[in-house]
């Protein structure tokens, strides 16, 4: 059994730089692995020479011997097939193994989540339109294309006359309602699953086999916590489970065989799309902070919606994935700021998520500043005794307030710029 295997999660609304820790821990591991979302989550990684964008296979891709894609993701297989490249181009001997189980984005899906979203009206929930929701409607309702049946024409077919007949409404007048369309999509799906059978497989079995071999296993979460399907703000939410015990549904993999939880948590916090968000910063602040972080939708290109850090949500999303060690990022953003606030309360301590911006308690703290290349290369050095005073005072404030310990710490967007003051990778 492998002695470290290991979970990193996002702690809030998704984009807390999972991607980036993902990528920094994955040189110790021999297997990561993938087990909710689908192409609606993207995670950004800088290398020395090259920037990657992922959507659906996990950001360790680049380092790890084996890339495992589990039963309870939504893929596009189109998707699926620009990524395998991308990565066997950059990592030529790593072996990727895809869920025969998993289920199926078509182009139809995503015309759905547009048509969806539009008679939501006022109720918009701020869908990236990827077709993962309706995706998983389908997948609910016992009328889902899974990865395997990509190989059949017939099957994919009758399924599609099923979803087209009980959404027949929201699909008319478009292609797929015609069976010259219906005939085109199918087609392509076929071809593309053609080019995937190869990776198609029983993951579930593929990583019990990995962890009796002694090999090392990291799993990443899509999203965030607070967008889980069941936990979070709903309906702000996301169609799958995001927190760190849905590795046994969506991969068939034992939580009880998880070491470490590592939680994810931005030094500020960023939003896509509606719902509630009492932290939310406005105006020129805001502008600047989301210049200063390139806070833009990887998978939409949406600006997000920004805001101080909330440490009564960060609690809830410690509790709810029984966390471990945390991993801070973008401190390097967020201390540009000469004052810095962290909302530590709402008044109401019975409230699990404060309805609106009225009655936070805050904490303000000055802020540390822009980190110069020589003060990075100092921290990159020296790790966290060379932190900035401010800055070390704010990781001390954020720890005995959440009761963990923040381990690593990005202050960069690229791999090397990342502190560990502790070991809690594999091998």
């Amino acid at each position: 059994m492998g002695r470290n295997n290991s979970v990193v999660v996002g702690l809030q609304f998704g984009d807390e730089g999972k991607g980036k820790i993902v990528d920094y821990l994955s040189g110790s591991f021999d297997v990561v692995a993938k087990y909710n979302g689908g192409s609606n989550a993207g995670h950004t990684v800088v290398t020395d020479d090259r920037t990657f964008k992922f959507h659906l296979v996990s950001s360790g891709s680049l380092s790890a011997k084996h890339v495992v894609l589990g039963n309870g993701m939504a893929i596009d297989p189109a998707i699926l097939t620009e990524e395998i490249r991308s990565i066997k181009e950059y990592n030529h001997d790593v072996q990727i193994h895809v869920s025969r189980d998993a289920h199926v984005v078509t182009p139809m899906h995503k015309l759905l989540d547009v048509e969806e979203e539009n008679v939501r009206g006022s109720l918009k929930i701020g869908t990236t339109a990827q077709g993962i929701g309706p995706a998983y409607e389908d997948k609910y309702a016992r009328t889902g294309i899974r990865m395997e049946e990509l190989g059949s024409v017939t099957d994919m077919t009758e399924k599609l006359k099923v979803i087209l007949a009980m959404k027949g409404k929201l699909l008319s007048g478009t292609p797929y309602a015609e069976k010259k369309g219906l005939d085109s999509m199918v087609s392509g799906l076929h071809e593309l699953g053609n080019g995937l059978k190869p990776f198609l497989c029983n993951t579930a079995r593929k990583l019990h086999e990995f962890d009796n071999d002694g090999l090392e296993l990291l799993f990443e979460g899509s999203h965030g916590t607070l967008l889980d399907i069941d936990h979070g703000m709903y309906p702000y939410v996301t169609s799958s489970n995001t927190i760190a015990g849905a590795i046994s549904s969506g991969a068939g993999f034992s939580f009880r065989r998880i070491k470490n939880v590592i939680g994810v948590v931005k030094a500020y916090m960023s939003k896509v799309g509606s719902g509630i968000f009492p932290t939310e910063i406005l105006g020129s602040e805001a502008d600047r902070l989301r210049t200063e972080g390139n806070e833009y939708g990887t998978t939409t290109g949406r600006p997000r919606r920004v805001g101080w850090l909330d440490l009564k949500l960060l609690n809830y999303a410690i509790r709810l994935n029984d966390v471990d060690y945390l991993a801070l990022t973008r401190v390097d953003t967020l201390g540009i700021f000469d004052t810095i606030r962290v909302v530590t309360g709402y008044g109401n301590p019975d409230e699990e998520f404060s309805p609106s911006d009225k009655n936070l308690e805050f904490q303000e703290f000055q802020g540390w500043g822009k980190l110069d290349n020589d003060k990075l290369a100092d921290i990159t050095r020296h790790g966290f005794n060379a932190l900035p005073e401010n800055l070390a005072r704010y990781i001390d404030f954020i720890e005995k307030n959440v009761g963990r310990k923040i381990n690593i710490v990005s202050v960069g967007s690229k791999r090397n710029l990342t502190i560990n003051r502790s070991s809690v990778t594999g091998n």
